[in-house]
């Protein structure tokens, strides 16, 4: 047994005790995928915080025995950690993305369209982590939206994206997923502006990523392209 078996046996017991509610109910619950959710239970490897927190509170269960389970997989005791300067620092350079409201629209829309700032959000994401595919990894993501988080996540662990990456893409897509359900009602709007933030920093990332690829592969020689 391993520390990630660990976790996922905890989840488990959790699952189990809170009745053994379906994918779907998971998925409704707590705003991620229900591919992500198989995964976190079946310990084939460490979900990320944000996945195991949601889960952990729509099970019930406590959320500071889980952090210790999922920080002992991971590698140590949890210690705060020096955010990225990429959600930090202000770009005075933005990125045009070509799909969504721009970022000034979709931080109004927050106010007074909730929904349409937080589908925005995704879809920039949806975009350009398709782009970040075709471009590293020369592949198309599946159609499901947890493929797009996927994408992230291989880029952040290939060096490609920087640390966070995929935490943000995850908190991304939560909210939205939990936005396509009326009976979640209309999220707060301070809520939706931070995720509106979140979703259009790291879409710029992301297109600094691909642009950056686009210019190295016209710099190689034509013998390498």
């Amino acid at each position: 047994m391993t520390a990630v078996d660990d976790l996922s046996r905890h989840l488990t017991l959790l699952h189990a005790r809170a009745g053994a509610p379906s994918r779907r109910e998971m998925a409704q619950r707590t705003g991620y995928g229900k591919s992500t959710i198989s995964d976190a239970f079946a310990g084939q490897r460490l979900p990320t915080w944000p996945v195991v927190q949601a889960l952990v509170a729509a099970l019930g269960g406590d959320e500071e025995e889980a952090r210790e389970l999922w920080a002992t997989a991971k590698g140590g005791p949890h210690q705060a950690q020096q955010i990225p300067d990429w959600l930090t620092s202000v770009r005075t350079e933005i990125p045009r993305l070509v799909t969504g409201l721009s970022f000034t629209d979709a931080c109004a829309a927050a106010v007074t369209d909730p929904k349409k700032a937080l589908d925005s959000s995704w879809e920039v994401l949806r975009l350009t982590g398709g782009q970040v595919s075709h471009a590293l990894y020369d592949a198309i993501p599946g159609h499901w939206s947890s493929d797009i988080v996927a994408t992230f996540r291989r880029a952040e662990e290939d060096g490609h994206l920087p640390a966070g990456a995929v935490a943000v893409a995850d908190a991304v897509h939560r909210h939205y997923v939990l936005s396509q359900f009326p009976s979640n009602g209309v999220p707060a709007a301070a809520d939706v502006l931070q995720i509106v933030a979140l979703a259009y920093r790291l879409a710029w990332q992301a297109t600094d990523v691909v642009l950056a690829a686009d210019r190295s592969q016209d710099s190689a020689p034509p013998q390498n392209r």
